[in-house]
């Protein structure tokens, strides 16, 4: 029998396959979105070519630049209160690059079986399947729901988290990551959090709890291109254990080789905004379309919301109307008829908001 998580992938395949055909259905699900502050955000970098800012007759070495690693170490000093120093940094050309390093590195250290919290994101479903490890779920549930579920193995192993989790824009509960911290103690077990979509919480408070996981048995990934939504640059990085860092950066550099020099100078760029002025206004920007999209009567339910650019809802017509990744596409049971609605799309939020004018749909008997 095939792990769900593989189960998984093939929906999210389905779903790019219609995604890139001419007239396809509107993708409100979608994983850009625009917003007014890209020029305040990038600084130098709307205006001036990266030839003009930096010498681009060399390689851009972005692990070997230490002031960019003390920046990243600095700004989660201070958001999270945790002790990492650049020793503790890997910055990378975006999180997929850091995905398939941390996936290879499984594999080639003979480990064949990985333990995870679901879901994850369906691109380590890909690498799993293609270099032979078996995901092995310790819960059913997710962890914002009421009923979760978790069954930590009584072993040292790797454990796979996703905080926040980000279809739902929930964060992991903080009493689940104290029990998975415990349990990291007394098994000696690895954890590696995807926390692509931290540090966008909508209420404003500073930190994330997964940072006071033992550091020296954690790795996190972080993604500042999704801090600021800001795609076209590609720039993430993974905070691990000091003891590991010099064997996975020697991997990533020679699978990835050094990012071009307009994803050194963004990297440097965004390290300095979640220094000093944040995403405050981004954030705000996603309340506001949250409000509007509420308000319509576009949707017949949803589901809380405390951080990131997701809204997990029903849409008040049929979710078959559009182009849209529901339950299944996140082993998640239940929630009939909700979709992950992307916050920051124009032109999805504005599909969604032109059914509130439709005649109230006749019962949906498909589903």
């Amino acid at each position: 029998m095939r792990p769900s998580l593989f189960r998984m992938l093939e929906w999210h395949e389905r779903i790019e396959a219609e995604r890139q055909q001419p007239g396809a259905r509107v993708f409100v699900s979608d994983y850009n979105g625009g917003h007014p502050f890209v020029a305040e955000y990038l600084g130098e970098l709307a205006d001036a070519a990266p030839h003009r800012l930096a010498d681009v007759t060399r390689y851009s070495g972005l692990d070997e630049d230490t002031a960019l690693r003390s920046k990243v170490a600095a700004m989660h000093r201070q958001y999270d209160g945790a002790p990492y120093t650049l020793r503790n940094v890997i910055p990378g050309g975006g999180s997929s690059a850091l995905l398939g390093t941390f996936a290879t590195w499984l594999a080639l250290t003979g480990r064949r079986r990985v333990h995870y919290v679901p879901p994850v994101y369906y691109k380590l479903a890909y690498l799993f399947q293609r270099l032979g490890i078996e995901p092995v779920p310790v819960a059913r549930r997710h962890a914002f729901q009421p009923d979760f579920d978790l069954r930590l193995p009584d072993e040292r192993t790797v454990l796979l988290l996703t905080d926040p989790v980000w279809y739902a824009g929930r964060r992991v509960p903080l009493d689940v990551l104290e029990t998975i911290g415990a349990w990291q103690r007394a098994t000696g077990s690895l954890v590696f959090v995807d926390g692509t979509f931290q540090y966008m919480p909508w209420d404003g408070a500073p930190g994330e709890a997964s940072a006071h996981l033992p550091i020296e048995q954690t790795l996190r990934m972080i993604c500042p291109t999704k801090y600021l939504s800001i795609h076209g640059y590609r720039c993430a990085h993974l905070l691990v254990p000091a003891k590991l860092r010099a064997e996975l950066a020697e991997l990533h550099i020679n699978f990835h080789g050094d990012v071009a020099v307009s994803d050194r100078l963004f990297a440097h760029r965004a390290a300095d905004l979640m220094l000093g002025s944040s995403n405050g206004a981004l954030v705000q920007h996603v309340r506001d379309n949250h409000s509007m999209l509420s308000a319509s009567g576009a949707l017949a339910a949803q589901a809380p919301i405390e951080t990131g650019f997701f809204l997990f809802a029903q849409p008040r017509v049929p979710h078959r109307w559009f182009l849209a990744l529901d339950a299944k596409h996140f082993e998640l049971d239940g929630y009939p008829g909700y979709i992950r609605i992307n916050l920051l799309n124009g032109p999805a939020i504005q599909a969604l908001m032109a059914t509130a004018a439709v005649p109230e749909p006749a019962a949906d008997v498909s589903r």
